[in-house]
């Protein structure tokens, strides 16, 4: 990123005043009209997308932690309502002296951890007391994202945004020295309207992580009443959903090609208010919002952290432990199999529109699952109706509108799936074939050819969840290597040099090479009529010749078009 285009932003954004002996910024007025017809936008876009179960994530930066499929889901450990998860959120508050953490009795090598660094005086930043708590948190052996002196743009952190920056940086360049802490640059979502990120961005080589404090608000600034304005310029109250408070920040990111991984660093959803008592009726559907509507639509979010505390002081309460309703929305979201349960593991799967172009292999059941995302501006409660090839097939009045699609009696070819919210209306179109279908615009031939050659493979009774699908050649059935050795308890490893796969399991070993006719089972040598391949960046071998050879049965089944391994 080109730090010095923000800098002059800045300077000519900002006139310098002499006050005594420090430099004070003066921050001009904003073009209120401008900015509000800007948030006005964001909040009357209506939203109507079909999501499928994918197999990878569309978008991935490497960042340290980063995962590659999947989202990690976090809330302080003593939270016990919410537990397991894969992630904790702490805190540290670090012009009080502590280096230490309250949940080292909760840390492992399973977990990843959002540490907040608080910082009250950007001016006397104690150094040798940050060593020290980097040197606490990366003796625990986890991996630390570091969130340093956050909320700059709502607070005196950021009166001058020079000396933010200049802090921040020194603070990145001792966290990045620890291989196992990372570098989170976390403002408010909106902040102070006069107070934009860019004026506190540090630069790329500072940032792993772009994070954001982000709560689904009824009360603007815990007032009882406010001008509708503030309601817009703010999102709060009936604009308050998480996936539009997000937009200011993803503008930003996107004028200033900043391409980070993105993270909910705290936030939550007013459950109870001073004012109103009880928010159930508000809360519930921006909980499903928070939790599953923003890693649908946005992908580059890879964190989520839902601040699971009671504050008796604040008028307004974002706890959820003890009210089932909320507990369960959690949960459900957790066990959905979208969030990663453990550090180094892979989500079970990860959102993708429709259209993206995914195989969906059908479940032990016939189905697969659909879900779509559903936004009608100043529309409280939304419901969501399926139609399959014309009538009606399913409704669902609760984000993420789930639906599962039996497709055991479909016939093989086209068929059309309709979505509406009772203001939008979108149409798609799928190809079946066998027990897998796969949806994409019509009339693209190369979509219904693909869905023509889908293969599923079974072993020992469960269908396999393949990150690249099976494919026919010359009529032999190749599949993934590692999914399929994997799937029958063997080894495997991957010799780059020489091209080679090698393989074991019990007493029998198996080498071969792509592209090569020849495969070596212990001492004797097996000739494949279809040779290992290397296709979509993935090793594909015959799924028959492989599994004869692990000591297995195979049947293929062409109504089904189904390969069954049994051992």
């Amino acid at each position: 990123m080109n730090v010095k285009k923000i800098i002059t932003s800045i300077l000519t954004g900002v006139i310098l005043l002499q006050a005594s002996s420090a430099m004070a910024y003066y921050f001009p007025e904003p073009d209120w009209g401008a900015l509000l017809r800007e948030r006005i936008s964001m909040i009357e876009e209506p939203d109507l997308e079909l999501y499928v179960e994918g197999s990878s994530s569309p978008v991935y930066y490497g960042a340290k932690f980063e995962p590659q499929k999947g989202v990690y889901l976090g809330a302080p450990p003593e939270e016990s309502d919410l537990l397991p998860l894969g992630a904790y959120l702490t805190y540290n508050q670090h012009n009080y002296g502590s280096t230490g953490s309250y949940i080292t009795q909760y840390l492992s090598d399973k977990k990843i951890v959002m540490l907040g660094i608080t910082v009250d005086d950007i001016y006397n930043v104690n150094y040798d007391h940050l060593r020290a708590t980097l040197d606490s948190y990366s003796s625990y052996g986890c991996p630390v994202l570091v969130r340093f002196a956050n909320e700059m743009n709502c607070s005196p952190l950021g009166d001058e945004p020079d000396v933010y920056v200049d802090v921040f940086r020194k603070a990145a360049n001792m966290i990045h020295e620890y291989p196992n802490l990372a570098v989170v640059w976390s403002p408010v979502d909106l902040g102070a309207l006069d107070r934009p990120f860019e004026y506190y961005y540090p630069g790329d080589e500072y940032v792993d992580w772009i994070g954001i404090s982000c709560y689904s608000i009824k009360h603007f600034n815990q007032q009882e009443y406010c001008d509708p304005k503030e309601t817009q310029y703010f999102m709060t109250d009936t604009y308050s959903w998480a996936t539009n408070k997000i937009k200011p920040l993803l503008k930003f990111m996107e004028e200033y090609n900043i391409n980070k991984p993105i993270m909910f660093s705290e936030g939550g959803v007013a459950t109870y208010s001073d004012y109103e008592g009880d928010l159930q009726w508000w809360a519930e559907p921006r909980l499903g919002n928070y939790l599953w509507n923003v890693i649908m639509k946005y992908p580059q979010v890879k964190m989520i952290n839902y601040f699971d505390e009671y504050r008796p002081e604040e008028k307004e309460k974002y706890d959820i432990t003890g009210k089932q309703y909320a507990v369960d929305i959690f949960n459900e979201a957790k066990n959905s199999g979208a969030y990663i349960k453990e550090y180094g593991t892979d989500a079970d799967f990860v959102f993708r529109k429709a259209n993206d172009g995914e195989t969906l292999v059908a479940d032990e059941n016939g189905c697969v699952n659909l879900y779509t995302l559903s936004y009608v501006p100043s529309v409280q409660d939304v419901s969501v109706t399926y139609t399959l090839d014309g009538a009606w097939y399913h409704a669902s009045s609760k984000i993420p509108y789930k639906c599962r699609m039996d497709i055991r009696s479909m016939s093989d070819g086209a068929h059309t799936m309709e979505i509406t919210n009772g203001s939008q209306t979108k149409k798609y179109t799928f190809y079946k074939s066998g027990n897998a279908v796969r949806f994409g615009a019509e009339p693209d031939p190369s979509i219904a050819a693909a869905a023509q050659n889908m293969v599923s493979v079974s072993v020992n009774g469960s269908i396999l969840d393949l990150d690249v699908p099976a494919q026919i050649i010359n009529d032999r059935t190749l599949v993934p290597l590692r999914g399929i050795f994997e799937a029958l308890g063997a080894k495997v490893e991957w010799d780059g040099e020489n091209q080679m796969v090698l393989a074991e399991k019990g007493s029998v070993s198996i080498s071969l090479k792509i592209g090569s006719n020849a495969m070596n089972v212990n001492s004797d040598v097996v000739e494949l009529d279809v040779p290992a391949q290397i296709i979509d960046d993935r090793t594909l071998v015959p799924a028959r010749a492989i599994s004869e050879a692990l000591g297995c049965n195979v049947e293929w089944d062409g109504n089904t078009r189904t390969v069954y391994i049994t051992e």
